[in-house]
């Protein structure tokens, strides 16, 4: 018989280091989620450690790997490779005043690069890095996102993906090409930049010693997690929408156009090129998704602990569900977007009657699409003595879902796009009252993808056809959750009150 491929995904996120070895369907093997460090030598050695751990539970190592993570997170390396200072993350606040002089010209910039301005863009920490630490730009020779930088300690060259270069703000996505001007005004060259190679492109074959893999082995940088989440679970044409779950939320439309730039900032939507770069992908975006759900468990059960859950109230009962078999959790239990307090998750669910009468509007930090508001805050409204904490909680996941919704009616009606199915995948598909709600409050049929790493599976399936083509990557399998017309019926004036609230000025 021949011998079955192994391929290795890695997943670098917000909150996980998630690393798998799946077949060459996409079923697991082995895998390991550690804690994210927030420093790159930090992260390499966690990559490399997970890699030989997959490599001995599995018994062999992959015969190709493949590397996928958040945009926008970065360090600048010097020229020998090593970190200049701790990485920048994406959700780091402190290049306000830098994007808020590049909003200046935010219709010139979002027609060249499909983006506003904002904090997380490295275009905008490479500004504040020129006031506040010069010293640092001046010795960077080159910049690395997190997946371009776990892929060069790997193999030793630099590359990156043209859905991560895209979210730099520095990037013409119409010429597929670095922006020089842009560069420029934080003194940057192109030749700092990583260039760029397609998703099943090798970087170059694995010269770093890990223990358990051979020497040698291609590895490719997928892209993007959101995008090669997406690409893995089918969405892949027009009709297809994403919805990539985790500590941001990320609703997702094929198009074979761009929005107006005067649309776009107004609804606060980004376009970003897809994996195969033949079509746009229109985002809007929640940050505070998972992370959403994170701070009302913390409020709940701060300690872990396990709070009291209602009994004797009919309804519908539900549960969150502890990690698979096979996957080791480091630091703290399983989550979508991080935090503590998992252990108490089934027991606030159970006995909770959905819908929960209460209508929670999820910004923590403000609200991005697809009504800007930077001052946005959570509201609660509807809760009532007869609530219990598991009820506040099941609203939390409510308002995401809701508000998923809402981005879900405005990209298609931007892009003209008639939506045929919702293709739902991350982490928060390990808790069932999450997908159940979302079936509900969705308009059109929702697929669940059963694994709840779909970054990581989709970056081994992708790296299972390095030198080939994306089309051949195979589809995650998917669940098509069971159709509620009475649930979905309930949501329909909960999805009416909750938009009469959203749409109020703050």
């Amino acid at each position: 018989m021949a011998r079955r491929a192994l391929l290795a995904g890695i997943d670098v996120g917000t909150t996980h280091v998630k690393v798998g070895l799946f077949d060459e369907r996409g079923a697991r093997v082995a895998s390991v989620r550690e804690t994210t460090p927030r420093e790159l030598p930090a992260v390499v050695a966690t990559v490399s450690r997970a890699l030989g751990e997959c490599a001995a539970r599995a018994g062999r190592g992959p015969d190709a790997i493949g590397v996928a993570g958040m945009a926008e997170t970065g360090v600048p390396l010097d020229g020998t490779g090593r970190p200049l200072m701790p990485l920048l993350w994406w959700n780091d606040p402190r290049a306000a005043q830098e994007a808020a002089g590049l909003s200046r010209d935010a219709a010139a910039l979002y027609a060249l690069t499909g983006r506003r301005a904002d904090p997380k863009a490295p275009l905008a920490k490479w500004l504040w890095l020129r006031t506040h630490a010069p010293d640092v730009l001046e010795s960077m020779r080159w910049w690395a996102h997190v997946p371009d930088a776990v892929a060069y300690a790997l193999t030793g060259r630099l590359r990156t993906h043209e859905t991560l270069a895209a979210r730099t703000l520095a990037y013409d996505t119409g010429a597929g090409a670095y922006d020089p001007d842009l560069l420029s005004l934080a003194g940057l060259r192109v030749e700092q930049l990583p260039p760029t190679a397609g998703a099943v492109e090798p970087v170059g074959p694995l010269t770093a010693p890990v223990s358990g893999v051979a020497a040698g082995v291609p590895v490719v940088i997928a892209g993007h997690d959101h995008a090669v989440g997406s690409w893995a679970s089918g969405v892949r044409r027009p009709g297809d929408v994403a919805d990539s779950l985790g500590t941001a939320e990320a609703v997702m439309v094929l198009s074979d156009s761009r929005p107006d730039p005067r649309t776009g900032l107004a609804l606060g939507i980004t376009t970003d090129p897809s994996l195969d770069g033949a079509r746009t992908v229109v985002v809007g975006g929640l940050p505070t998704s998972g992370a959403m759900l994170d701070w009302v468990l913390g409020l709940l059960a701060p300690e872990g602990g396990h709070s009291p859950s209602r009994s004797g109230r009919a309804g519908d009962r539900e549960s969150g569900r502890a990690p698979s078999a096979g996957e080791r959790e480091s630091g703290h239990a399983p989550s979508p977007g991080g935090g503590g307090g998992y252990d108490a998750l089934p027991g606030l669910l159970d006995g909770v009657r959905l819908p929960t009468g209460i209508v929670m509007e999820p910004y923590l930090r403000g609200r991005v699409a697809p009504a800007p508001d930077r001052d946005r805050r959570v509201t609660v409204s509807g809760l009532g003595p007869e609530h219990t904490p598991g009820d506040l909680l099941a609203a939390a996941v409510e308002g995401t879902c809701l508000h998923a919704r809402w981005m879900l009616d405005e990209l298609t009606a931007v892009t003209g796009t008639a939506p045929e199915r919702l293709v739902v995948l991350g982490g928060q598909v390990r808790i069932p009252l999450w997908t159940r709600v979302k079936a509900a409050v969705s308009p059109v049929p929702v697929e669940v993808v059963r694994d709840g790493d779909a970054v990581c599976a989709g970056a081994a399936l992708i790296a299972g056809q390095a030198g080939g083509s994306l089309d051949d990557v195979p589809l995650l399998p998917r669940d098509v959750p069971p159709h509620d017309p009475r649930l979905a019926a309930a949501y329909v004036h909960v999805y009416e009150r909750f938009l009469a609230s959203a749409r109020e000025p703050g």
